[in-house]
């Protein structure tokens, strides 16, 4: 690993990372503030007087009783693919695409340091951003929590949650990778780092929508991440999770090859 790189991956990315970060957990502030077992039903019964397939494209169409379980279907369930998403496509593109479209990495190839160094280290950055920002978030969960309902976290199925989230996020940032290390020039990485997670989501919502398209909703990755299936202890979560690190696996992989092999005009 190359630390001066690493130090200005810091430095470059910083500011969106606390950005996102703080938002995505004013969000989780929120929801736990609203949290009351007793009013449960009648949120079901607000949300019963939306459009159905509206709220079922938003996956709120699920609110579990315990706190956690509360979390998982009214944040993790649609709104955990916006803040994050965020960040994981600005911090790939900037690593690897946004690098050689400034001619930045001219100066990087030059030095002492090997394309699989370069690209190792930026792999290694790329993972490290998600998996601080999901432990960053567990902390404040639990933090927020206790200070509103002392005891009422279950932080065992809270850590899950967030293990499980890391993971997916982990096979969101393993694509945004190795698109970033397929392109010399940013509007396609921008574009494909963008377009991907985007196409899953919307997959995800028409699948939500109406059961009659839930077919649609399993070309979507997404469809491996159910935060209530964790909740309730199905071994799907199980079957998700190894998918995950399976595809971040092989992307991350294949991007640091592809790295090393490709032709670039620096």
């Amino acid at each position: 690993m190359s630390w001066p790189l690493f130090k200005a991956n810091i430095r470059a990315n910083r500011f969106i990372w606390i950005l996102m970060f703080l938002i995505f957990v004013m969000y989780i502030g929120i929801m736990i503030s609203m949290f009351d077992p007793d009013q449960v039903e009648s949120m079901k019964a607000m949300m019963e007087m939306l459009p159905e397939a509206f709220v079922k494209m938003l996956q709120f169409d699920t609110f579990g009783t315990t706190l956690v379980g509360f979390i998982a279907g009214s944040l993790y369930g649609f709104l955990v693919y916006l803040f994050p998403v965020v960040l994981s496509v600005v911090v790939n593109h900037r690593v690897i695409a946004s690098l050689v479209d400034k001619g930045s990495m001219t100066y990087l190839l030059a030095s002492p340091n090997s394309r699989i160094k370069i690209a190792s280290t930026q792999a290694l950055f790329s993972i490290l951003s998600i998996t601080l920002y999901f432990t960053c978030v567990t902390i404040a969960g639990l933090l927020f929590s206790e200070l509103m309902y002392p005891g009422e976290l279950d932080l065992l199925v809270w850590v899950q949650l967030n293990l499980y989230a890391i993971l997916n996020f982990l096979a969101i940032g393993s694509i945004g990778f190795c698109v970033s290390a397929l392109s010399n020039e940013s509007k396609l990485s921008l574009g494909l780092g963008i377009g991907i997670p985007v196409t899953f989501m919307i997959l995800q919502m028409l699948g939500n929508a109406d059961d009659r398209l839930a077919w649609i909703g399993n070309l979507s990755m997404y469809a491996l991440f159910d935060p209530i299936k964790l909740v309730n202890g199905d071994s799907f979560v199980i079957f998700g999770s190894i998918l995950f690190v399976i595809i971040a696996v092989i992307l991350y992989s294949a991007g640091i090859i592809i790295f090393n092999k490709k032709n670039m005009y620096v």
